[in-house]
């Protein structure tokens, strides 16, 4: 695998793990949801660079590169798009293929009835996004090997993140109020730290409990020590 560093959604970087000869991806933990939409867009540019025609032998057993444990496949929905990954027992990460990472992003939908109808009158064949197999429309409406549902890449997910970035660019208007807020905000906080000093002073209360102990000093409010300070300078 090579490793790929991108840019991540709260400004950070994520560092990923490529395998162009195996067509997929390896992200830690959460990574793959921390990507920005420009990483994610990097990564759709990546994949149309870098597939092959036909579905990559990958061995039986998938192991994890950080903990060596066996992977498990999982099953998840991106809207009613389903797809698959291989995720480490122990929460380490997960190998998901450039296919099934194009669905979990939701660049590929699958065709609604209306839309296999439509298709039929113009296409008769296509191949399985899947295992390559060839489909015959008007008699399928799925995969008929590894029933994979017939699904299209929706162009129009590139352009909302294209726009996402565009709107991340722009500078954003201060809040006129702003200044009045921070002053709000500054007032509670004398107003609460002024109460604060002022408080009940519990201790004025404490009676004596025993020979030899005697009614605790009261202390003065700072304020008052602060003016006492201030007096005794000026009197100098």
């Amino acid at each position: 695998m090579t490793a790929m560093t991108l840019e991540g959604r709260l400004g950070g970087q994520v560092a990923i793990d490529v395998c162009a000869t195996c067509q997929a991806f390896w992200f830690d933990h959460f990574e793959s949801l921390q990507l920005s939409p420009g990483s994610t867009l990097k990564l759709m540019k990546f994949i149309g660079e870098h597939s092959t025609p036909g579905k990559p032998a990958l061995p039986d057993t998938l192991r994890c590169p950080r903990c060596a444990t066996t992977l498990r496949l999982a099953h998840d929905l991106q809207g009613n798009m389903p797809f698959t990954y291989w995720r480490c027992g122990t929460d380490d990460g997960h190998f998901i293929s450039f296919l099934e990472f194009l669905k979990e992003k939701n660049f590929i939908h699958r065709l609604s009835p209306e839309q296999i109808k439509e298709l039929r009158q113009n296409v008769q064949f296509v191949n399985c996004s899947n295992c390559g197999a060839s489909i015959d429309l008007q008699s399928n409406s799925a995969c008929p090997y590894c029933h994979s549902p017939i699904s299209m890449l929706d162009m129009k997910q590139p352009q909302r993140m294209l726009e996402q970035l565009q709107q991340a660019a722009q500078p954003r208007p201060l809040d006129p109020m702003l200044p009045m807020k921070l002053a709000s905000a500054k007032l509670g906080l004398e107003t609460s730290l002024a109460d604060h000093d002022r408080g009940p002073e519990w201790w004025s209360d404490a009676s004596s409990s025993g020979p030899g102990v005697g009614r605790p000093e009261r202390r003065r409010p700072l304020a008052q020590r602060q003016a006492s300070r201030l007096i005794a300078v000026t009197a100098r």
